[in-house]
């Protein structure tokens, strides 16, 4: 399955040392060319491909190419398999108004509270919005990017963690950054959720860092899963259950199909789901056999009607 040629990757800005690029080494990658049209991307693609996937790095990509939906809707007319067809906001405030339809805890935390409350600083966009901080204010516009113009550089675009009363008036109502509460657990807990179709890893690490992250080379436990039934997974454990449960209705709610989720737990056992990215990277991750998994969940089964 690892190796199925027939499937085209719809990439923008990151390929290869992507998971995607290891799970599907020989997949077709046909590069997104900002302000095309769906006539554009067809043209393009091998007349073997059987299943399409999106992977735009960028945070909003409703306008890649500009009339997805029509794209959308021809590739299933020549009955190609479409992945992440309806994921397109991939932002901050998006990701926990997923959770909110799912029914899983909020990490957003209000402006009223506690004013010595940890809280967490950071931009509404995926990875700092590096990869909108190199497209020009026209193309950031064209996006549907909320005050194109003045985006926050690379280096104000640190997290940061603070408390309430330390935070900036004006970050409140920033469109750019977004607030949340700062959750941490004594033992350093931390949970990645690969999804690929049905196919579901849950990796658990302990990595003491104030953000955590998943470096290569961390020792992982990892639990191969169904998307399918993950609400009801009695052979693993209690902690793996309830996370990989709440990333299974937060996948539902967001209609992704393929990517990972980051999942922050406190000292009561309650998970958070604080990102959700469709481009991650692997590099040279290793874990074959996971990566064989998923390769066999992207590839095997159809998209819902």
């Amino acid at each position: 399955m690892r190796n199925c040629g027939d499937v085209a990757v719809y990439a923008h800005s990151f390929w290869t040392g992507s998971l995607l690029h290891g799970i599907l080494p020989r997949a077709h990658c046909v590069t997104v060319c900002l302000g095309e049209d769906s006539q554009d991307v067809l043209a393009r693609l091998p007349v073997t491909c059987r299943a399409f996937v999106f992977h735009v790095n960028l945070t909003l990509s409703a306008r890649v190419p500009l009339d997805r939906d029509r794209l959308v809707q021809e590739l299933r007319a020549r009955d190609i398999v479409v992945r992440n067809a309806m994921v397109c906001d991939i932002s901050k405030r998006a990701v926990q108004r997923d959770c909110a339809r799912a029914g899983a805890a909020s990490i957003v935390a209000p402006p009223d509270g506690d004013p010595d409350e940890l809280v967490l600083v950071k931009t509404d966009y995926n990875y700092h919005g590096v990869r909108e901080r190199e497209l020009t204010v026209q193309q950031r516009r064209t996006l549907g990017y909320e005050s194109p113009h003045d985006l926050p550089s690379r280096a104000e675009s640190d997290y940061r963690v603070v408390r309430r009363r330390e935070v900036p008036k004006a970050v409140w109502t920033s469109p750019h950054w977004v607030v949340e509460r700062y959750v941490s657990n004594t033992a350093h807990r931390f949970n990645r959720v690969y999804l690929a179709g049905d196919a579901m890893v849950v990796s658990r690490v302990f990595d003491s860092s104030i953000f955590k992250k998943m470096p290569i080379g961390i020792a992982r436990e990892s639990y191969y899963l169904k998307l399918s039934e993950a609400h009801c997974s009695p052979a693993v454990p209690s902690d793996i259950a309830g996370v990989a449960s709440m990333s299974a209705r937060v996948a539902r709610a967001a209609h992704v199909e393929y990517g990972a989720f980051d999942v922050v737990s406190d000292d009561r056992g309650e998970t958070y789901l604080v990102d959700i990215n469709t481009t991650p990277s692997w590099h040279d991750g290793g874990h074959p056999d996971m990566l064989e998994y998923l390769g066999a969940g992207l590839t095997g089964h159809r998209h819902a009607a």
